[in-house]
């Protein structure tokens, strides 16, 4: 299929086009500047929305901005939602360390002409903790709890036969005992399929939004020890920039891309990621997906560390499955699984990090 220059669309897809561009070549020279200077853990705000939420991808060693072409993709590279055919919807629950719990939902509807349009919500909270301080290390006997709520609408729409552009507007409510924050942030996302060997390539932008800058104020005891006061001092939260992350990729299928001959019932994805999120260093990614039947999906990944420039700390392998079961009325349930190690944080943190496993479970109908 031939794109007409006189389409409006493909006017969109000039300054998409443009911008992805020009983002990616700063993004790729900036990487080894970046590589060398002093990182910035601890920097950003809201860090619920750095967790993994697609269990397939976190299964693939997180490496989906150009394989996403199901319903998580809502969490990874809206663009890739222009796969979904009628409804999908999904639910997942990730297990976080010290009993944090995290659950996240997805509903997405393709519209034909009109592309696809989802909702989201993700949802995560400490439970009770209690208070201390320094005069009371053990507790003062009350509790706080800390939460992050976020809800927000998807759109993916095909611009050409081959260029799809995708979108994220979400709300944040994020509480921190009495303490509250209100804002938006934004995703987006691209897929450019090309005709080379069932090449695709994946762009996104998540959580590019203004600084998170709670309500109130708090007792800076630090200050108090620092400058020998009786008292601490009451002092206004400082903001912070959110998470936001930047992901370009590629992926193709396995066999067709290799030109290999595929055995009977078996299909497969390779895929891979590099990500810069502004509070770390760059990762890069490895990731492969096989199939039988369309029913049976083994998945693994690798997470890349180059000496102390590139990569993790101590994340390394995932592995997973997927199983795809039709139901009644061309239904279909999908279950996932991931495994998600974190190496010698593990063994160092006496249980606190042994949390390692992700379910989630959808349904296209």
């Amino acid at each position: 299929m031939k794109t007409s220059f006189n389409n409006p669309k493909t006017g969109v897809l000039k300054l998409v086009s443009a911008g992805l561009l020009l983002t990616t070549f700063a993004f790729m020279s900036a990487a080894p500047s970046f590589a060398r200077e002093v990182q910035k853990v601890g920097t950003a705000s809201l860090t619920t929305l750095k967790v993994s939420t697609s269990v397939r991808a976190i299964g693939m060693g997180d490496a989906y901005v150009a394989t996403a072409d199901d319903i998580g993709s809502i969490f990874w590279n809206p663009a890739g939602l222009i796969h979904v055919d009628g409804n999908a919807a999904a639910f997942s629950q990730i297990n976080m360390p010290a009993g944090v719990q995290f659950n996240t939902a997805a509903f997405a509807k393709n519209m034909g002409n009109m592309g696809v349009f989802g909702v989201h919500l993700l949802a995560m909270n400490t439970g009770d903790m209690p208070v201390r301080t320094i005069s009371h290390p053990n507790g003062t006997g009350e509790n706080f709890i800390a939460y992050d709520v976020i809800g927000g609408v998807s759109w993916a729409q095909r611009l050409t036969d081959r260029f799809i552009f995708g979108a994220n507007i979400r709300v944040v409510v994020s509480g921190l005992e009495d303490e509250t924050y209100t804002g938006a942030l934004a995703d987006i996302g691209t897929l450019y399929e090309t005709n080379l060997r069932t090449l695709k390539l994946g762009f996104s932008v998540q959580n590019f939004g203004p600084d998170v800058k709670y309500s109130g104020d708090y007792y800076d005891y630090l200050d108090q020890g620092r400058r020998n006061r009786a008292d601490p001092q009451s002092t206004k939260f400082s903001g912070a920039p959110p998470p936001t992350i930047y992901r370009i990729g590629v992926s193709a299928n396995f066999f067709e891309f290799w030109q290999l001959n595929k055995p009977t019932d078996f299909d497969g994805i390779m895929a891979f990621e590099m990500s810069h999120p502004n509070d770390n260093r760059e990762r890069l990614n490895l990731g492969a997906e096989f199939w039988y039947r369309g029913m049976i999906a083994v998945r693994g990944g690798y997470k890349i560390k180059i000496s102390n420039s590139f990569g993790y700390d101590e994340e390394r392998f995932t592995t997973g499955f997927g199983l795809k079961i039709p139901i009644a009325d061309q239904r279909v349930a999908m279950l996932d699984y991931a495994y998600l190690g974190f190496g010698k944080i593990a063994e160092a943190s006496d249980g606190f990090m042994e949390s390692p496993h992700r379910f989630s479970f959808g349904i296209n109908f």
